[in-house]
């Protein structure tokens, strides 16, 4: 999806969601459906992702796209969408599975080296080159991260990547070997080519009604008209059950008092700090501001600013912290500073952003945050749980009356619902009896599979049309049978197929007595394509290897008459080959030109080789890791697509 290839472009996407973005991804889930809330989601081995636990990273993860990317609609597309569950539960997945393995490899990611490189990361330092804690914060603000989960993250992420680098060594290669297989694939060979084409046949006689006949006889399973069947449908969406997926006010607020617990604002306090690149120098600062608390503990706060400005070169907007709760700062800083007193310092602290000192200013006691500023958050999380469980029951309602009445207009009357005006005719390939599409159901996948599963006068269940993101069921009116087309009927039809035949069995003739000719006197291929005016292209040249796009990828191709003139020797002439349904060709080698790759080239060589040999390494690996540590999901939250 193209607002999801957009969004993984921004960092903060990459951070959320670091297992997504790996190039080996050891774990992948399925859609996410319907289905009522359980007490896990997925199992791992022994370990278990709970329904808490993946709601729960659902509303954080949440929360963190919609202050990175300012509500933007790719943001809120991937967020309604069932990507973006999916992704959520790969990465709780991918979280257990990466610390099964880092105690199999004895990998881990230290926390102390990850704060020290963020302390060196150039983004987050000053016009002086030193870390800038403001410009950090900035950052976790702007991105809706706190400290500890920017660095959870980035430790989760590096011990993946190094039991992935562990797993996939470089692959076991010579530069030798490497360098004759390139040479090999880059070898190029010079040919004339001779085509023969439906131009050449002349013209073809119309066939007998003797000949039309035997035609006919003999290929009469290609003149029967497929079974047919006349289908209604109904489909609807979750948009037609608006009103009851509307959320009152009361609704909300005693969703509110029901979990008070949930919106209560910790304790926060207020601090001056000062952060000293030597700890001497932070020393000495402490030093002279316990002196002066000592004597007059009531100007403790203008001594620290005073002290700030004269030996860190600071003002009171650079050393004052205000409402900071406990996880806003890192376990070294916050273990120590939420000990303190109103008016108490602290002694020096260490940590791997400098040397620290604080002045507990004031404390700020736990309270409930006003019903107001959470009605938002509490609506929309009623509405995601909402829309699924209407949904459910809406559709588990009309199974039901799908069942009993056999009838898409009565389901259609009691749930307000539209029945397609005008039933559609199609064959069990979605074609109808002039083998045409039937736009009308492109949208509904298996729409003829499902139809076709029916009687005669027989409804169906709902089923999901993923390509319109709704729903549709079906009813059979009626089954017009296959039938054998007689030949009075179609004879316009058979005339025009015997004809081709004949000018391919003609085509064919005149190719193998050409070939034949060539294969005889290849040095004459010149004189015999003009003696028979076919098309005669001199010294064209031929890769050993093409490559065709597809879905992204580079899949090397090579066809029969490629690989004919690669296995001929200069002078020969390859076997007549099809091109196409009215086109032969033949070639004559005339030169093999022998490729020497450069020492560029080889290095691209080495890369491309060691890639396919670590994907293969990965690919096995994977395959052992689900055997090891199977991975279940619960079928009322998520489940496998049906194999089309």
């Amino acid at each position: 999806m193209f607002f999801f290839r957009k969004l993984a472009k921004s960092i903060f996407f990459k951070i959320i969601l670091a297992f997504v973005a790996l190039s080996f991804v050891l774990f992948g889930v399925s859609s996410f459906i319907l289905g009522s809330p359980n007490t896990w989601v997925a199992k791992i081995g022994g370990d278990t992702v709970g329904y808490g636990q993946f709601n729960s990273a659902l509303r954080a993860d949440r929360e963190v796209i919609l202050a990175s990317s300012n509500k933007s609609e790719e943001a809120l597309k991937y967020l309604e969408s069932e990507r973006f569950k999916s992704d959520v539960l790969g990465r709780l997945v991918n979280q257990v599975m990466i610390k099964k393995l880092a105690g199999d490899f004895d990998v881990s990611a230290s926390k102390k080296i990850i704060l020290e490189s963020i302390a060196r990361d150039p983004g987050f330092k000053n016009e002086n080159g030193k870390f800038d804690r403001k410009k950090f914060e900035a950052f976790l603000k702007k991105n809706g991260l706190n400290e500890e989960r920017y660095v959870t993250e980035i430790a989760n992420g590096v011990a993946a990547t190094m039991i992935l680098q562990s797993i996939a060594i470089s692959a076991p290669m010579s530069d030798l070997v490497i360098a004759e297989v390139e040479n090999f694939k880059q070898e190029r060979r010079v040919a004339d080519v001779i085509t023969v084409s439906s131009k050449n046949a002349g013209n073809i006689a119309k066939p007998s009604e003797e000949e039309l006949q035997k035609f006919f006889t003999e290929n009469q399973n290609q003149y029967v008209l497929p079974e047919l069947r006349k289908v209604a449908y109904l489909s609807f969406s979750k948009k037609d059950f608006g009103k009851d997926l509307q959320i009152s006010d009361q609704e909300i607020f005693a969703e509110y008092e029901k979990n008070k617990e949930q919106y209560n604002k910790p304790e926060t306090r207020s601090f001056y700090h000062v952060v000293f690149d030597k700890e001497i120098e932070a020393k000495n600062f402490l030093q002279k501001f316990e002196e002066f608390a000592k004597t007059d503990i009531s100007k403790a706060k203008n001594e620290f600013e005073k002290l700030a400005k004269e030996l860190a070169k600071k003002d009171l907007k650079a050393i004052t912290l205000s409402k900071v709760s406990q996880k806003d700062l890192i376990p070294q800083i916050s273990e120590s500073i939420f000990k303190l007193a109103v008016n108490e310092n602290s002694p020096v602290i260490t940590s791997p952003l400098g040397f620290h000192v604080f002045l507990l200013n004031e404390i700020s006691q736990p309270q409930l945050i006003p019903f107001s500023e959470v009605k938002n958050g509490i609506k929309q999380n009623m509405a995601e749980g909402r829309t699924e469980k209407v949904l459910q029951e809406k559709i588990s309602a009309i199974d039901d009356l799908l069942l009993t009445s056999n009838s898409l207009a009565e389901v259609a009357k009691k749930f307000g619902l539209k029945v397609s005006t005008t039933p559609v005719m199609i064959d069990e390939n979605s074609k109808n009896e002039k083998s045409e599409e039937v736009a009308e159901i492109k949208a509904f996948e298996n729409f003829a599979k499902n139809a076709f599963a029916l009687k005669a006068k027989q409804t169906s269940k709902v089923f999901y049309a993923k390509n319109s993101e709704g729903f549709y069921a079906v009813e059979v009116e009626e089954i017009l049978p296959s039938k054998q087309l007689e030949l009075v009927e179609i004879k316009s039809k058979v005339v025009a197929d015997l004809i081709v035949v004949k000018l391919r069995e003609s085509l064919g003739e005149l190719a193998r007595k050409i070939g034949e000719e060539i294969k005889q006197n290849p040095n004459e291929a010149a004189k015999i394509a003009a003696r028979y005016r076919v098309k005669f292209d001199k010294a064209r040249e031929f890769q050993r290897i093409l490559y065709l796009n597809f879905q992204g990828q580079q899949v090397p191709y090579q066809d029969q008459f490629m690989k004919d003139l690669f296995a001929i020797n200069v002078d020969q002439a390859t076997p007549i080959e099809a091109k196409g349904e009215n086109e032969f060709v033949i070639g004559v080698l005339r030169e093999i030109k022998k490729y020497a790759v450069n020492s560029t080239q080889l290095e691209q060589a080495k890369k491309q080789s060691a890639e396919e040999f670590r994907k293969e390494v990965m690919s096995d690996y994977n395959t052992y890791l689900l055997a090891r540590y199977p991975v279940k999901t619960n079928d009322k939250i998520f489940a496998k697509q049906e194999e089309k």
